[in-house]
């Protein structure tokens, strides 16, 4: 298969499937959030924040194996992918215990000084916090064999396990509707079991089909390999700590200053945003192996090329859904949830917007990690991240209202997009004026375009769903079409062209 024909196809297979656990994904949490009440929700949101913020290696060895995987398939020398692949799971092996012990300590001296939890509930939410441990040292021993899965761009099969994922998920939280043990240890411990069970499948899949993925650790160890995996892997963990940091204290800041419900409504917030943003992120995931290969390979101007595509394709994706639900966000919420916490609604509309405006420069930190230039770029990129916490600290010390935190977020988010542009000049070489030119301009006039649009039905109807829908119509519509015109080569028009048209006459020849 073509690689321009394979990025469709594993883009339609993510787009199925992410319509597939989205819905499942919101009926899920819908009956959670009844059947644990705003209480128990906003502890398990609270302990899933801290487990998450403590453990970012997890998230730091996974960008750097699915990299190094991909990066040594482009190479197509067989003993390096070998090399490359028992490494990783060696090293994840070693990771996996360091962070095990690292979030113990860490979560027993937040639960001492830091959390502010119901008394009668602190002995649930530790239990909840193990059940979590656990299943972060299962996610992490696991990451090399999702590595090699999404480097050899099968995404069905990932896609497929996730589907199952979403639909334990589901059978758990209509159980808990109907049980009367303890619902917030039962959660956790399900929620343990199911993703078990998800890398379980995942690992046996890898082994079958993958000759790579034979365990070999006296010939295929490297130690040369591990150093610059570990190295990369190291400034992959400082970006990591400053991206989670943020978003994980964010619930701990709202908490010590607020109250546990205010992280019932954070929980949602971020249920929502997740939901959206997976939809960009799915083509995204469509395009990196890509992009990465091609650097790999030595084909840097294609590297670039895929960048910007990204970059518009994502921000594009996003909106589609995200500009009605920004605009709408009262009444779906309202529709999804019997009762909706306060300050949700702002929360999640604050959250969408600062992601819209950071998917106009994220890209282009996956260039920089696909050519292993990230050490310079981290620390300033990071940097800057990591000042969203002192200054919404002072801010709440100060008396400002919960919602200013992700103001801030925002404010940062639109610094960040002048630096990544200037870093990315300097290490990979990427014209600044041509990347707004192909990737920016041509994305962001439909997006003001349909925002615009789209709040004539707010003038016309009153709230229910056929405003929701007509909403939705309206900024599609608007969107698409002048993407189609504004944002949209020629060139890349033809070839958009050739490929559905070329799919299409081999599904009718199927028939």
């Amino acid at each position: 298969m073509k690689s321009s024909h394979r990025i469709v196809y594993n883009t339609g297979v993510l787009y199925t499937k992410l319509l597939i656990v989205l819905v499942i994904g919101l009926v899920s949490v819908r009956l959670v959030l009844s059947a644990l009440g705003e209480t128990d929700y906003g502890i398990y949101s609270l302990v899933a924040g801290v487990v998450g913020m403590l453990a970012i290696m997890q998230s730091a060895m996974s960008s750097a194996s699915m990299r190094f995987m991909a990066h040594s398939l482009g190479s197509n020398d067989e003993t390096l992918i070998a090399k490359t692949f028992n490494t990783t799971l060696f090293l994840h092996f070693i990771i996996g215990l360091i962070v095990v012990v690292l979030i113990e300590v860490g979560g027993f001296l937040m639960f001492k000084y830091l959390l502010d939890i119901p008394q009668a509930k602190v002995y649930d939410a530790k239990i909840v916090f193990h059940f979590m441990v656990i299943t972060t040292f299962v996610t992490i021993i696991a990451v090399p064999y999702d590595a090699v899965i999404n480097s050899h761009e099968n995404l069905l099969a990932l896609s497929l396990v996730d589907i199952l994922g979403a639909v334990l998920k589901l059978g758990v939280a209509i159980y808990l509707s109907y049980s009367s043990l303890n619902l917030l240890i039962l959660y956790g411990f399900s929620m343990l079991v199911i993703q078990i069970i998800k890398r379980i499948i995942k690992q046996l899949y890898s082994v079958k089909h993958y000759k790579e993925c034979k365990l070999n650790f006296r010939k295929y160890i490297d130690k040369s390999l591990a150093k610059t995996i570990l190295s990369f892997s190291g400034w992959n963990l400082f970006g990591s700590i400053a991206a989670i940091s943020v978003t994980q204290t964010r619930g701990i800041l709202l908490n010590m200053f607020f109250g546990v419900h205010l992280n019932a409504a954070n929980g949602v917030a971020k249920q929502v945003s997740s939901q959206v943003n997976t939809v960009s992120s799915s083509m995204t995931r469509a395009l990196n192996p890509q992009l990465v290969k091609s650097e790999g390979g030595g084909d840097r101007k294609r590297m670039l090329r895929l960048t910007e595509l990204a970059t518009k394709y994502s921000v594009l994706l996003f909106s589609l859904f995200a500009i009605t639900v920004i605009i709408e966000m009262p009444t779906l919420l309202n529709l999804w949830l019997k009762k909706v916490p306060e300050y949700t609604i702002l929360f999640s509309r604050l959250i969408l917007i600062g992601l819209m405006i950071d998917k106009f420069s994220f890209e282009i930190t996956s260039a920089i990690r696909a050519s292993g230039k990230i050490k310079k770029f981290t620390l300033i990129n990071s940097s800057i991240i990591v000042l969203n916490i002192p200054i919404s600290y002072a801010l709440f010390f100060f008396g400002l209202p919960p919602y200013v935190i992700f103001i801030v977020s925002i404010v940062i988010t639109i610094i960040i997009f002048y630096v990544r542009l200037i870093l990315a000049k300097k290490l990979v070489h990427i014209n600044i004026g041509g990347f707004i030119k192909n990737a920016v301009l041509p994305i962001l006039i439909p997006v003001a375009l349909s925002f615009a649009f789209a709040f004539f039905p707010q003038l016309i109807l009153k709230e229910n769903l056929l405003r929701v829908f007509l909403t939705f119509i309206v900024s599609v519509f608007i969107l698409t079409l002048s993407f189609r015109y504004i944002g949209l080569s020629a060139l890349e028009y033809k070839k958009l062209r050739n490929i559905f048209h070329e799919g299409f006459k081999k599904i009718t020849r199927k028939r």
